[in-house]
């Protein structure tokens, strides 16, 4: 490989793994998946305000980005699944918050720690997703993980009456 061509390879590779760990945010030594949990709440909080179709549209753009972006750093950093890779965790929160227009800020609080659980926990069908092939596992188990935590949110509002 000459030299321009090992530095374009170089160049992209950097901004895959950029992009896919939210800005290095992944290679944090402890629990990035809690940092970007915490990142993917920030960002739910920042477009909380959007309309339900603007927050969707948001999301979907993102799940058509990080399916071939995480597929690839994947590749890069040669691990399955690969704990720095914490974009899906945004879009996880993002999908467990759109489907709400109210939600303070300890609900924010109660978002946080029930997708962290539930994600954690990897609850059927996210357990068998998350081995699907390369970005399509990375990003959908999250994706299910967000769904099992807007339904616990319901569940909770109405048992409490919120």
């Amino acid at each position: 490989m000459d030299f321009h061509n090992n530095y374009i390879f170089n160049f992209r590779s950097f901004f895959v793994k950029f992009f896919a760990t939210c800005f290095g945010l992944g290679y944090t030594p402890l629990f990035p998946g809690a940092v970007g949990v915490t990142l993917g709440t920030i960002v739910a909080y920042l477009v909380h305000p959007f309309i339900f179709w603007q927050k969707g549209l948001i999301t979907l753009i993102l799940v058509i980005v990080a399916i071939p972006l995480t597929t690839e750093a994947e590749k890069l950093l040669q691990v399955k699944d690969c704990k720095k890779i914490i974009i899906d965790e945004i879009i996880g929160v993002l999908t467990a918050t759109i489907w709400f227009s109210h939600l303070s800020l300890v609900m924010f609080l109660a978002v946080f720690i029930i997708y962290g659980l539930i994600d954690l926990i990897k609850v059927f069908p996210a357990n068998v997703i998350e081995y699907l092939s390369g970005g399509w596992g990375i990003v959908f188990d999250d994706v299910v993980a967000g769904g099992y935590t807007a339904m616990t949110l319901v569940l909770i509002f109405q048992f409490l009456k919120l």
